[in-house]
């Protein structure tokens, strides 16, 4: 069973990369424009990766009930 994404990054970064998946609150979390730094982090119910790379409209992310406002700088 491959792990899990439990956070989204939700700042509006330029799109700088590929996406990036690194660990948030020891729990994988995933930035779509592929920043590095200045994340805003939204928990959200465990969620494959595939889904979350999905075109729109495919994938359904439910946020969790939590959000981190923790920001990382490098």
């Amino acid at each position: 069973m491959a792990a899990l994404i439990e956070f989204v990054c939700t700042a509006a970064h330029e799109h700088r990369s590929e996406s990036s998946i690194t660990v948030e609150e020891k729990a994988w979390a995933y930035c779509p424009a592929g920043a590095t730094d200045q994340h805003q982090w939204t928990r959200i119910d465990p969620t494959a990766i595939e889904t979350l790379r999905s075109p729109a409209g495919n994938g359904h992310v439910h946020l969790g009930a939590v959000e981190s406002q923790i920001s990382k700088v490098s």
